[in-house]
């Protein structure tokens, strides 16, 4: 708020739902990667999707699925 940002990247669940209700627009690491394939900036992003899910991350399938279909996959 202090910077006048126009959105806030957070993945956290406690800090996303915070700045919500304060009314700032987040993006999470999900939205970067499907924004980074819209804009041709990566391939493919399933690959990048595993690798964070086989390094801790957790994505729920079905949101995992309509990542996939969003980004053409």
């Amino acid at each position: 708020m202090e910077l006048n940002a126009d959105r806030l990247i957070v993945d956290e669940r406690r800090g996303r739902n915070e700045a919500i209700r304060l009314g700032i627009r987040v993006t999470g690491i999900l939205g970067i990667l499907l924004a980074a394939k819209q804009q041709g900036l990566v391939s493919c992003i399933q690959p990048l999707l595993d690798d964070l899910i086989a390094n801790g991350f957790w994505i729920r399938e079905e949101l995992y699925a309509e990542l996939l279909q969003l980004a053409g996959e």
